[in-house]
Formats: C-alpha cells, sequence, structure tokens
C-alpha cells in the first residue's frame, strides 16, 4: 500500500488503520521525484488540488510511482465537481472526500482491492470475518485518534468496533482471527485486534450473556488506550527501552483509567481494566500493587489476554510465538494469573494444548 500526500502527519492515522492489508508506505508529494519505486498493491492519494502546479506534480508522481494495473484511490479535500474532474484527468476514477468516515475509506480500498488484479478468490466465511476487522479497525482508528487528540472518545464507533468482534467471535475459530489479524502491519492495531478479539471468544466460550460479552469485549477494546498517548516511536522502539522510555510506558494504565473516568460514560469495571490489567495476583504488578480479591475477574480475563496476545503478535524482528508455546508460558507464571480462568481459556487454543 502507498499513500502520496502533501500532509504526512495528518495522513500517519490512515495509514496505520491501511496497514490492515500489510505494510503501508508514506510518501510526501515533494519526495516523489526521487523516492524508490517499489510496487504496490494499491495507491492512495491525500492532496490538495486546488493549484494547478500541484495536481501536475501528482499527476508526475502516479506516472512514477503507480503501475499500469494499480488501483488508485483519491481524497478530495474540495467537494466539487471540479475537483472530482481533475482527479479524472490524472488518470484517478475512485474518489472519496478527505473528510469521509474512516469506514468509508477503508471499505473502498476493500472493495477496490477485491476488484483489482491482485485479489485473491476468499469464501464467504472468510469475506464476512475480513468484513467484521475491518469494522473493528475503523472503530480502533477513530478511538485512537480521539484519544492522541485529547478528545472525547467515540462510543458510537467503539460500540460498532465491539459488536463486530463479538459476531466474529461467534462465527470465526482463533486460527482464522489470527491469520487476519496478523497481516496488519501496525503493532498497536495488531495488538488491540488480538486482545479484544480473545476477550471476546474467551467470553463466548464461557457462555457469557449477550450485556457481559459486549462489557468484556469493551474492556478489552479499551485496555491499552492510555498507549494512544504515548509517543509512537517509544511504542515501536525495537531495541531495548531505556529507564526513562521504561517509565513512560508503563505510565499507560493511569493514563488511559483517567482518560476513561474524565469521559464520564465508562463503567467502573471498564476504567478497572484500563488501570489494572498489568496486575498480578501476588501483588507483583503495577501500578498499584493489587494483589487476590483485588483484582476482578474481568481484570484477570484481560491480563491472560493481554498476555497471550503480546506473545504471539507478530513484529518485524521475531516471529510469533505458537498459541501452545505461549500457553505454557502463561502456565508457568505461578501465583500470577488466574488458575480457573487459565484452564477456562485452554479452550480456545487447538486441542493438543496441554491440560492445566
Amino acid at each position: 500500500m502507498l499513500v502520496i500526500t502533501d500532509r504526512p502527519a495528518h495522513t500517519a492515522a490512515l495509514a496505520a488503520a491501511m496497514s490492515i492489508w500489510g505494510r503501508c508506505d508514506v510518501l510526501h508529494l515533494d519526495a516523489c521525484e526521487y523516492a524508490p519505486i517499489v510496487p504496490h498493491r494499491l495507491v492512495l492519494t491525500d492532496v490538495d488540488l486546488s493549484q494547478r502546479a500541484v495536481v501536475e506534480q501528482l499527476r508526475r508522481a502516479l506516472a512514477r510511482h503507480r503501475g499500469e494495473s494499480e488501483p488508485c484511490l483519491s481524497l478530495l479535500r474540495e467537494h466539487s465537481v471540479r475537483a472530482t474532474l481533475q482527479a479524472n484527468a490524472i488518470g484517478v476514477v475512485h474518489v472519496l472526500a478527505a473528510d469521509a468516515p474512516l469506514s468509508v475509506i477503508l471499505q473502498s480500498v476493500a472493495q477496490m482491492m477485491q476488484a483489482g488484479p491482485a485479489a485473491t478468490a476468499a469464501s464467504p466465511a472468510a469475506q464476512q470475518l475480513q468484513g467484521h476487522v475491518l469494522e473493528a479497525t475503523a472503530a480502533l482508528g477513530d478511538m485512537l485518534g480521539a484519544a492522541a487528540a485529547g478528545r472525547a472518545l467515540p462510543r458510537a464507533a467503539i460500540d460498532s468496533g465491539v459488536e463486530s468482534m463479538n459476531l466474529a467471535a461467534e462465527t470465526a475459530d482463533l486460527e482464522s482471527w489470527l491469520t487476519v489479524v496478523w497481516n496488519h502491519d501496525d503493532l498497536t492495531y495488531q495488538h488491540c485486534l488480538l486482545v479484544a478479539g480473545l476477550a471476546a471468544t474467551f467470553a463466548h466460550r464461557l457462555n457469557f450473556s449477550q450485556d457481559d460479552r459486549k462489557r468484556v469485549t469493551c474492556a478489552a477494546v479499551l485496555h491499552d488506550i492510555g498507549k494512544a498517548r504515548i509517543p509512537r516511536e517509544v511504542l515501536t522502539k525495537p531495541a531495548a527501552l531505556d529507564a526513562a522510555e521504561r517509565a513512560l510506558i508503563r505510565s499507560h494504565p493511569v493514563l488511559g483509567s483517567d482518560m476513561l473516568r474524565r469521559q464520564g460514560d465508562f463503567g467502573a469495571d471498564i476504567i478497572a481494566a484500563a488501570r489494572s490489567h498489568h496486575e498480578y495476583l501476588d501483588g507483583s504488578g503495577y501500578p498499584d500493587g493489587l494483589r487476590g480479591s483485588e483484582i476482578s475477574d474481568l481484570v484477570r480475563m484481560i491480563t491472560i489476554c493481554d498476555i497471550f496476545a503480546a506473545l504471539i503478535e507478530r513484529r518485524s524482528y521475531r516471529q510469533p510465538m505458537a498459541p501452545q508455546a505461549a500457553y505454557e508460558v502463561l502456565l508457568g507464571m505461578e501465583g500470577k494469573l488466574d488458575r480457573d480462568l487459565l484452564r477456562a481459556f485452554k479452550s480456545l487454543l487447538p486441542s493438543e494444548t496441554e491440560a492445566v
């Protein structure tokens, strides 16, 4: 995927969401003349076309970086026939308003890729799962963008994402979910989708009521929301963190729970999951050193899903741990995790996983 833009900082969030299809490169319009040429599955442009010179610059950029059969979508900042004609004149047929909802943009990209030359046949079940993941990704994008900017979190988008994940949990097995989510090149999205998908499936397997399933999945979606206020370069740093960076990372439970508390429309259990998902039953966790009965069952579930997701997520510098091996790591955390919930969590995994 390639995004050509004249406002890369603004477009970064969109590119992160588009990473659901794999790596998404962001290229400043001014850098297009000398940037290396590599093939992409789709090109998206987000450029102000109000000036003729910029239109010509984008035409040259597309001629250089867009393959003959690569689909292209242009986001237009001016809602007019003239802007559409300008895009058409440089070879772009598919256009959307630049302020279109993220869900609309992602759905348009998905449809273009399914119709493109690189498309592969997918079963109805796979298409349905991909649709659920797309909807969840759009919800996460809206949520993370609002959190990073200090705006109120979009409850409607969050509820929509929760519903999509719960529907996926009813119809897809763990391996199918992992296969789709592992394609996501953005680690923040990948981790959030893994944790939320695991939690949704966990609650479904435990035969929770619809309301309780929504509560568990919502807690999972929001558990790391505090990380939206931490610099991206710290979150994605492949090397070891220094002391200051580790302290910053460890601040995310407090940042997230404070954010949810200030908004005022999230329940105490959701706030507790954001604050306490790094707490352990033996009191060795953070930020409050809670132990035993001070940690609710909901938080205990999210903690298991969070640790398991961190072990199996795919990163550029390492392959994911096999689910069975990750489960063995959880079993080895004596005194830290709820053994009854761990035993129940085993039902999510392939049958060869050892019994507790």
